[in-house]
């Protein structure tokens, strides 16, 4: 019998074959001559999973064939070829029969948690129990090993809150046709021990009143021996504050009064030396010093190490020539560490130039370190980063050919202000002369150099070439070769010259003999098979394999993919697929607050704060289809909504993303109220990573109320309104973030088309188009631009017409206040033409906190009537400052915005307190 576990060695698979072998072979050796060459066969293969016959899936990864001869190496690799799918905990494999053998194949399959459970008394949250398993978690492989494992590590965390004597039981509920199992815990706390003395011994030097006051934990509290960790650190902080830097404070014993509850505890104190940090000639925070003398060190690398600190520090305070002296004495049990600083004039850096360019040109230079040019008010530069320059400079150009250049650093001084040169000695380039390949057959040398960054006549940098070879390596793979090597012999001429030469052992074309889908318990195979872009009988191309994986992650149902390669003769392979699927239910609930209206003071009490909630259910990957069904609800003081959609990957078998939605929502608005329900079919077509396009068909109807402003003809005469429209969008998103972009830009555009057809009243058409630009400066500072057209003809009601004003668009006034206004109650009636352009200006405030920023923005906009009525003249101004905090999910941002145009005496500051950027 062969046997294989998924946790067994190398070695000691190596000794099971090879001793399997010997018992196989030696009888053959026991015959005559004659006999020895009739060989055995496999007559029958047998594969049981779990006890039971299965064949599905598995006999493509086996080797060994029925009537073939009886071969080790095929029962090893059919065993390799199983275990790379990752299904299986344990295989062995049976033999029985001498001349007609028959193979049995035991397999028992690898489970996963489903779902961990506790129970019992809960003095712990469920979510830190859960986070305190490493071994076992949602969604990861069980085994029994884990699981004890995690009951230890259950058992740590609750010890280390104070249930010393806590027990824990568990059981596991195993659901074999899911491959998963529910783990149940049952935890049994007992009681906590009462601190009833606290004693230190070694070396204390401090009142052992002092160090009891210092500590949280005292006689006659609850022992939780997490607090005793806090308190061996603040320990450590009051030597470390008496110049003990070294110092190490440690819990040496506990004592355990079973009886009574009662725990003794006892610190043990060693000092060490004590280490006094002297500066003298600058003021310099200790608190950049004394990190490097906490642990035992070379005293010499610790004042290296310290001098760096210093010159660093000064630099970027702006003194660019100080010089740092260390040295230590030492007094019977004490080490004094003296630094004398000369920090030296301090200089405003005004302009950084560079001598000895040849190769780039000084603009150029200045991009690729990301070297901002001159700006009003902020001319400075860091002057850390300014010494750090000459290594990047010499980094840069090693990039470039030249392995040799130097870089130095000198100023021009002119009083307060300095003028840092760049002295480049560029020396000689290398270049590659010529690129040849040696053992290529499948490709042209042509072909084969157009996969290659470096070039004839192009620099010459070891790490690209080696990039290079990569290339090929990757390109021999997209084009169904397998075990392809390459090599790369570099030789050096005269004159900054080399000759690269790639040589190529090209492995063999592989041909795709069968696709092999495991996993899939609820997923239609149907449903996978459209996301797979290689075929039966295809070569292996790996960019096809690494596409099939990215679009069956992109379907949202598999918690892990995997795609083996399983070689099963020379030039055939079986592809296998292996999948996991996730939960398919998810369900969530948000609580929020809101005020009836936007906070426009401080005063923030002054507004009613009330309770805004929503509730989320999703059911996922319905009849296999990768479709999901969920049913949102919203409810506020200004707006109820309640949402039903259904999507899926395909429309009508097109690979277009498609939603149907049918919603009923009821909002407030500035001059109106509405109930609104409606249904829309929406398709979405990613045809590139940047760019998407997107269509809509839609039907609403409407029904205002609270109307405070005078009825317009069309809002009069069509009480409800119904509205049938198609729109079509594209959206061009080149950001590198898109809740937090630093740099990019993104394009979208709406045209939507309402026509009074399916008895709708609707007859107009609207254009939106947006477009936001990212630029990063230097340093933490950035520019970021929006402009917003928004055009519409027709009989447009006032719901679907333009509205500006608020924290999301123009600043400047309240939300939907700006533009035309009601002559009779001065609210805002829209329009059917928006002009809008935001800039902001954003910079960091504190560098310990480097999510923090403080931001200046200018808004310039305005809403019109008709289209005829745009001029760029009647739009108005807004300034402001604010502050932001980055988060995952856009920053938190607090902002004061103020209308430039409105009229004297009305200019009040605007507070807006949002999430998320400027739309």
């Amino acid at each position: 019998m062969l046997k294989f576990t998924k946790d067994s060695s190398w070695q000691e698979r190596f000794f099971s074959v090879l001793l399997t072998t010997i018992t196989l072979l030696l009888p053959l050796y026991s015959f005559p001559y004659a006999e020895r060459i009739s060989l055995p066969t496999v007559s029958k293969v047998i594969i049981k999973v779990d006890g039971q016959e299965n064949r599905e899936g598995i006999e493509e990864m086996l080797s060994v064939n029925e009537g073939e001869t009886f071969s080790l190496k095929k029962i090893t690799d059919s065993v390799k070829n199983i275990f790379k799918t990752g299904l299986f905990s344990d295989i062995q494999v049976l033999k029985s029969g001498e001349q007609n053998i028959q193979l049995t194949f035991l397999l028992t399959r690898r489970l996963f948690t489903r779902n961990i459970v506790f129970s019992g008394e809960q003095v712990i949250f469920k979510k830190e129990l859960r986070e305190s398993m490493n071994s076992l978690s949602k969604e990861a492989p069980f085994s029994e090993e884990r699981l004890t494992k995690a009951l230890e590590e259950l058992k740590e965390v609750l010890r280390r809150e104070g249930f010393i004597q806590a027990e824990i039981s568990s059981s596991v509920k195993r659901d074999l046709e899911s491959c998963s199992v529910d783990v149940f815990f049952e935890i049994s706390p007992g009681e906590r021990f009462t601190i009833r003395n606290i004693d230190f011994t070694g070396d204390i030097l401090v009142s052992k009143d002092r160090l009891k006051k210092e500590m949280k934990s005292r006689e006659g509290d609850v022992y939780i021996p997490a607090r005793v960790e806090e308190d061996i650190a603040r320990l450590k902080e009051i030597y470390h504050s008496l110049g003990y830097q070294q110092a190490e404070v440690e819990l040496s014993s506990e004592r355990f009064d079973e009886k009574n509850k009662y725990v003794y505890i006892t610190m043990k104190i060693n000092p060490y030396k004590k280490i006094e940090i002297s500066i003298r000639g600058a003021k310099i925070p200790l608190s950049l010093l004394r990190p490097i003398w906490e642990e035992r060190i070379f005293e010499e690398w610790g004042l290296a190490e310290g001098e760096a600190k210093i010159l660093s520090y000064l630099r970027r305070k702006g003194y660019l020539f100080p010089q740092v002296n260390s040295s230590i004495q030492k007094v019977d049990n004490e080490i004094q560490v003296i630094y004398e600083v000369t920090p030296g004039e301090k200089y405003r850096i005004q302009e950084i130039a560079f001598e000895g360019l040849k190769y780039f040109a000084p603009s150029q230079l200045r991009e690729e370190l990301e070297i901002a040019k001159r700006i009003p008010l902020l001319s400075w530069v860091d002057g850390e980063r300014l010494f750090e320059l000459p290594r990047e400079i010499e980094t840069l150009y090693q990039t470039h050919g030249f392995s040799q250049t130097v870089v130095d650093l000198n100023f021009i001084l002119k009083g307060k202000k300095a003028k840092a040169i760049f002295l480049i000695e560029e020396g000689q380039q290398t270049t590659v002369e010529r690129i040849s390949f040696v053992g290529n057959s499948f490709f042209t040398a042509e072909q084969l150099l157009e996969q290659l960054g470096s070039f004839e006549g192009g620099p010459f940098f070891m790490p690209n070439v080696q990039k290079d070879i990569e290339k090929l390596e990757t390109f021999y793979l997209n084009q169904g070769i397998r075990r392809t090597e390459i090599a790369v012999n570099i030789v050096n001429k005269e004159g900054g010259l080399v000759v690269l030469d790639f040589v190529v052992q090209e492995g063999k074309k592989v041909i795709i003999e069968k696709i092999v889908i495991t996993g899939n318990k609820t997923t239609r195979r149907g449903t996978i098979l459209k996301e797979i872009r290689i075929k039966e009988g295809d070569y292996a191309y790996y960019d096809l394999i690494i596409e099939t994986k990215r679009r069956l992650e992109n379907l949202g149902v598999f918690s892990e993919i995997k795609i083996e390669e399983v070689l099963v003769s020379s030039g055939k392979e079986n592809i296998v697929i292996i999948l996991r699927e996730g939960e398919r239910n998810y369900m969530s609930l948000g609580v929020g607050i809101e005020t009836k209206s936007e906070p426009y003071t401080f005063a923030i009490w002054n507004n009613v704060i009330r309770l805004r909630g929503i509730a989320e259910f999703i059911r996922g990957n319905i009849l296999g289809s990768a479709s999901q069904l969920s049913l949102v609800g919203q409810a506020s003081l200004k707006e109820k909504r309640g949402v039903l959609s259904w999507e899926q990957p395909y429309l009508l078998g097109l690979p277009w993303q498609s939603s149907l939605n049918a919603w009923i929502e009821q909002e407030e608005r500035r001059s109106y109220s509405y109930e609104r329900r409606g249904v829309s079919l929406t398709a979405i077509k990613p045809t590139t990573e940047e760019l998407t396009l997107l269509a809509t068909l839609r039907w609403v109807r409407t029904n205002l109320f609270d109307l405070e402003i005078a009825e317009s003809e069309v809002d009069r005469q069509n009480q409800p309104y119904s509205a049938s429209s198609i729109s079509s969008s594209f959206i061009w998103d080149r950001r590198d973030d898109p809740f937090n972009p630093e740099k990019g830009s993104f394009l979208s555009f709406v045209a939507e088309w309402a026509y009074p057809i399916f008895q709708a009243e609707s007859d107009y058409l609207k254009n939106f188009i947006k477009y936001q630009q990212f630029f990063p400066l230097f340093l933490g500072f950035s520019l970021s631009s929006t402009a917003r057209l928004g055009l519409g003809t027709g009989r447009i009601p006032i719901h679907e017409r333009f509205f500006a004003g608020g924290s999301g668009s123009f600043r400047g006034e309240r939300f939907d206040e700006l533009g035309p206004k009601d002559p009779s109650t001065s609210r805002p009636v829209g329009g059917k033409a928006l002009v809008l352009f935001n800039f902001e200006f954003t910079f960091p405030l504190l560098s310990a906190v480097k999510d923090l920023s403080g931001a200046v923005f200018y808004d310039k906009g305005n809403i019109f009537p008709e289209i005829s009525d745009v001029n760029l003249a009647s739009l108005q101004d807004a300034l402001g400052f604010g502050i932001r905090y980055r988060t995952p999910l856009g920053p938190i941002r607090f902002e004061l915005g103020w209308n430039l145009d409105a009229p004297k005496g009305e200019r009040q500051a605007l507070v807006f307190i949002t999430i998320g950027n400027v739309f």
